[in-house]
């Protein structure tokens, strides 16, 4: 018995031999060691430096090799990824998300999760796996492809707007230009001004800028009311475009008769009025009278006002003989009121404005003096323009006197300032004639000069001086005025 017992073990022994040598060589996937632990370590250290077009062939080399299967497996995970790379490749503009790609931190967490079954089942799942990836990640190519065209297409849409925006603005600025190279003359003041009125006040204003009229005040005393034109002529072989005239001493006939003479000529013709306050005398008078009670004398009713009146009404007939000729006249009262020598501005801007204003309306509406052109003439020296300029509404040329020699640029500046850009500027008193180039380098586009009479066109202005001047193009003289 003992020895048939050592006999069985034998036995068994030498088969469970056998059946254990049969084992080691063929081993069961059950044997397989589980290394998915060092796999997605080695593929986290690898994956970290990858493109995300090469996290699918990191991932087939951690399943098994060593099947047919997981071959085909691996090599069908490739081609998924490659074709999904090959789409990101195709959209050079799309920039994939952190939520629409799976980083390599997700590919790794989702090959630690996955259980080591057989190899068939790995592989089916990793084949899903790489199929469910392969959808998001064209899903979101796909949309993120097309939300790039409409980026560029709402990018196309702001730069067309832009350049429609661009195109008007151009268009406008062209027009604006235009505008200023063909803007219409500013319209006078009285809207019932007389035809000839209009037109020579159209004429002072398409000069404006481009070139200065000549003018000469006149004297009466010097053996000929033609002293300082004759002079002028023989020195430069012009005549002046412009002639000055004065009421003072009442001599509204002898005025009135060569202002007409005058424009028969073709010339323009600008008066002014050196009286006392009470409207008569001369310069003496401007200087030594003056206005007790301004209130009194600019209140309608009072006594003061009425033989105000009366005294300013004097010139407002001699005026409205010219105006039955059809005679414009650029008409030049209170001149240098600022200052402060004459009686009309001792009062101060705002006594002075209401003067002015009522003899603007007294003129206009009473008289209906439809021939003038007012000018409203500052002194050189003196302060606050803009305070004294009585408005637009009363006012159809602003200038200024000056004895100071040059272009006086500055003073023109301050004259401009204080009436605007599209009113004409004057120098409608001066001694020596500024030149030309003094005008242009200056900057100083004065519409006129008028040089004071006697020896202040004879003595102040040099002979070769004057002739330039009076023949420059840029100065209009009597024979280049239009009819």
């Amino acid at each position: 018995m003992d020895k048939f017992k050592k006999i069985t073990a034998i036995i068994l022994s030498v088969v469970i031999a056998a059946l254990s040598s049969a084992c080691s060589s063929s081993p069961t996937a059950e044997d397989i060691p589980d290394n998915s632990a060092g796999s997605s370590e080695t593929v986290e250290n690898t994956e970290k430096e990858t493109p995300v077009s090469d996290f699918a062939e990191q991932d087939t080399e951690t399943s098994s090799d060593k099947t047919e299967t997981s071959a085909k497996a691996s090599e069908t995970t490739a081609e998924s990824e490659t074709s999904v790379s090959g789409t990101e490749t195709e959209s050079n503009t799309v920039t994939v998300s952190a939520e629409s790609a799976p980083t390599p931190e997700t590919k790794i967490s989702q090959t630690e999760a996955m259980p080591q079954k057989e190899t068939s089942e790995s592989t089916a799942a990793a084949v899903s796996e790489t199929t469910t990836t392969t959808e998001v990640k064209t899903e979101s190519a796909s949309e993120a492809k097309e939300t790039t065209t409409a980026a560029a297409t709402t990018t196309t849409a702001v730069t067309t707007t832009t350049t429609a925006a661009e195109t008007t603005a151009t268009a406008e600025t062209s027009q604006n230009t235009a505008s200023e190279e063909i803007s219409p003359a500013p319209a006078l003041s009285n809207q019932n001004a007389s035809e000839a009125a209009k037109k020579l006040y159209k004429y002072i204003s398409d000069t404006y800028g481009k070139a200065i009229i000549s003018g000469q005040q006149e004297s009466t005393w010097m053996g000929s009311d033609q002293y300082e034109f004759n002079y002028i002529y023989e020195k430069t072989g012009k005549y002046p475009a412009i002639r000055g005239l004065d009421y003072m001493n009442d001599d509204f006939k002898g005025v009135n008769k060569r202002a007409k003479d005058w424009y028969d000529r073709g010339g323009i013709v600008t008066i002014c009025w050196h009286c006392g306050c009470d409207f008569s005398g001369s310069w003496s008078e401007c200087m030594e009278t003056e206005i007790a009670d301004w209130n009194a004398v600019l209140t309608e009713g009072t006594d003061e006002y009425e033989a105000f009146i009366a005294g300013m009404d004097k010139a407002a007939k001699a005026l409205k003989e010219l105006k039955d000729q059809n005679i414009p006249v650029l008409w030049r009262p209170f001149h240098e009121f600022d200052g402060g020598w004459f009686w009309w501005g001792k009062g101060g801007s705002e006594n002075f404005k209401k003067l002015w204003i009522t003899m603007y309306e007294r003129y206009t509406n009473y008289w209906g003096l439809d021939n003038l052109i007012w000018v409203c003439g500052f002194s050189g020296n003196g302060t606050g323009y803009d305070k004294w300029y009585p408005g637009d509404k009363y006012v159809d040329i602003a200038g200024a006197d000056s004895y100071t020699d040059g272009a006086n640029a500055n003073l023109y500046s301050l004259v401009k300032n204080a009436a605007g850009e599209n009113m004409p500027i004057c120098f409608h008193e001066c001694g020596r004639i500024p030149t030309v180039e003094q005008l242009k380098n200056g900057n100083a586009k004065w519409v006129w000069f008028m040089t004071w009479h006697t020896d202040f066109v004879t003595d102040k202005n040099d002979v070769n001086d004057l002739k330039n001047i009076f023949n420059d193009p840029y100065v209009i003289t009597l024979d280049e005025l239009p009819d």
